[in-house]
């Protein structure tokens, strides 16, 4: 019997069949496609199943808040609710997860090669862990228990308050609140943030046609543009900030994770003193803050993977989502 893990994003969905194989999975298929191609998750899978290919457990991750089996996705206009998935498609295990949720089960599996460590810290066994991540939104979880029964506590941290902590993040404030109102950690630690925060270091105004996205301001940056370096510099201070927070809230002795797709293409970013001064910088937790272990992570199917874990997971113990 075949199981099928999906992570569903504002930008692209991936998706993967596996099959039992020698006390594991084994991946039939995988494929990533453009979310905005598709009008619903419906109509996603039945691009991706075969005629006929009937799984037995599906776990599907996917920003935004979940209830009662059901998410209405962040960045997608696509309402998810598990029991229909399961009657339109013939599933008997259907589970749905917030996508950082699903990422967090990955935590304990990945491997040295798949971290960067940007703090050693004083890790402890058995203790929690955080996730903070950057890519069409932010996200953020926590990992508890330990492998056997891992307690994952999903979060919308990332639409937590900004808190300015120098007097440039006072300024930036204030350049976003007349068109914005409240400004949220992830209005400015995502790929659309990237482009306010360039607007704001070259005192462009946010609605300027020209302003340049995400990949356009990192490749400016890899070229020397000095805006465009400047402007990363930035993001790094204020995501590590944030990071710094979470650890606050959670003390992850376990390890606090940076993930996304942003953190790793800015490692030379986060990996300048100025990133761990930032982290650290919030007395007098400072000397805490600095015994936590801070990776970030290179793996970018984590939310894949986590939830191909999940799904294994519900197929051996025959979970049935209500």
């Amino acid at each position: 019997m075949v199981i099928l893990a999906a992570d569903l994003g504002g930008t692209q969905s991936r998706l993967l069949l596996a099959e039992p194989a020698g006390g594991g999975w084994q991946t039939l298929r995988q494929t990533s496609l453009p979310s905005q191609a598709y009008a619903s998750l419906s109509a996603l899978l039945e691009d991706f199943l075969q005629p006929g290919e009937r799984p037995g457990s599906v776990c599907i991750a996917a920003a935004g808040p979940l209830r009662d089996g059901q998410l209405q996705l962040t960045n997608l206009p696509w309402q998810l609710d598990a029991a229909s998935i399961a009657r339109q498609f013939g599933i008997a295990r259907v589970r749905l997860l917030n996508d950082f949720a699903a990422q967090t089960y990955a935590l304990p599996q990945l491997q040295p090669h798949q971290l960067c460590t940007l703090q050693a810290g004083n890790m402890q066994n058995n203790a929690v862990r955080a996730l903070i991540g950057a890519g069409t939104g932010l996200g953020m979880a926590l990992l508890a228990g330990d492998a056997r029964q891992p307690i994952v506590l999903p979060s919308q941290g990332g639409h937590a308050d900004f808190a300015p902590c120098d007097q440039q993040q006072v300024e930036l404030l204030r350049f976003l609140l007349p068109s914005h109102g409240r400004v949220s950690l992830e209005l400015l630690l995502s790929g659309r943030g990237l482009t306010r925060l360039y607007a704001f270091v070259g005192g462009t105004a946010l609605t300027d046609p020209d302003l340049p996205d995400a990949r356009a301001i990192s490749q400016a940056a890899a070229a020397g543009q000095a805006r465009a370096i400047e402007t990363l510099q930035l993001f790094a201070r204020l995501f590590a900030a944030a990071a710094g927070n979470l650890a606050l809230t959670c003390l992850p002795f376990g390890g606090l994770y940076l993930s996304g797709g942003i953190a790793p293409k800015m490692l030379t970013y986060l990996q300048h003193a100025e990133f761990l001064q930032a982290f650290c910088n919030k007395p007098p937790m400072q000397a805490t803050l600095e015994s936590i272990p801070l990776h970030v992570v290179l793996d970018e199917y984590l939310g894949l993977h986590g939830a191909l874990q999940v799904a294994a997971r519900m197929q051996h113990a025959g979970f049935t989502q209500p």
